[in-house]
């Protein structure tokens, strides 16, 4: 290599998502009832998102339901879609609700004890991303 080659340097950018603040919602509704009780409870306007998130491949692929917000401050994603599951680790919560750009914990709890209030839902949980280790964790933040 000669003194006068010059050594190019090149950034390679993760495609790993920045860290946010999610709810996991457990309720035997179904996605579109709840995009609507959340628009009244929360004042907000979740609608039905053409961005739907297709798991894998096959002849039927399970679709899983997305609503948001515009611009986008809250999302609500399905977990579950004919037995499959979106996150497996968190199996038993039905819905996430997913909250844009980066809250504050306790944010995120006073709006888990709003949710709460609903008698249709029958948990609410608060996650941070990081604290769930899985392959789709990536898929929640499109």
């Amino acid at each position: 290599m000669k003194d006068t080659d010059k050594i190019t340097r090149h950034n390679i950018l993760s495609a790993e998502p920045a860290e946010f603040m999610f709810l996991g919602i457990v309720t035997s509704e179904p996605d579109y009832r709840m995009s609507v009780m959340l628009n009244r409870q929360l004042g907000i306007s979740l609608q039905h998102s053409s961005n739907d998130i297709i798991g894998g491949s096959g002849e039927e692929p399970p679709h899983f339901s997305v609503f948001s917000t515009s611009p986008p401050i809250l999302s609500l994603i399905s977990n579950k879609s004919h037995g499959n599951f979106l996150i497996r680790k968190l199996k038993t919560i039905d819905f996430f609700l997913i909250i844009h750009g980066v809250p504050s914990r306790a944010k995120a709890e006073n709006l888990a004890a709003l949710i709460r209030k609903n008698q249709d839902i029958t948990a609410v949980f608060v996650f941070s991303s990081p604290e769930i280790n899985d392959r789709n964790m990536k898929l929640l933040v499109q």
